[in-house]
């Protein structure tokens, strides 16, 4: 077999470059564009919320994740680094008070991790699912 000739090369690596430029987003991405659309549809931090039940949670990175407590009533939390163990829990929980989650004082576990609340934010869930909506690929 003869080695391929500069000129021939030239478009090939020309081709891989531009198919790698278009290859879909990697999970940071779509991660850092989840948050934004969370973020984007969270009020003003809060102190607590009440909480009896978790519904179901979203990982939005090592510091951030969003939980439900109903159909319609979901919070934005951020919490202290590191959590290593967030991005991969299959299941979390929260330590609570009397059914009040508190910043600063309560945690979210997540495997062996407890990690400290810092910021609880109130979501719209109607603005999230417009947003959602509205998002490419959404």
């Amino acid at each position: 077999m003869r080695p391929m000739p500069a000129l021939t090369r030239v478009p090939m690596i020309l081709a891989v470059l531009l198919l790698a430029g278009c290859a879909s987003t990697g999970p940071a991405q779509r991660e850092a564009a989840a948050l934004a659309r969370f973020e984007a549809a969270a009020g003003e931090p809060v102190t607590h919320f009440r909480f009896f039940r978790l519904q179901g949670f979203t990982v939005l990175g090592e510091q951030s994740l969003a939980v439900w407590t109903g159909p319609r009533q979901a919070w934005l939390l951020r919490v202290d680094a590191p959590c290593n163990e967030l991005r991969w829990a299959p299941k979390i929980g929260l330590s609570s008070g009397f059914g009040q989650v508190s910043a600063r004082f309560d945690r979210v576990l997540a495997g062996r991790d407890r990690c400290r609340i810092i910021e609880i934010r109130p979501i719209d869930t109607r603005a999230l699912r417009a947003e959602t909506a509205q998002a490419p690929g959404g």
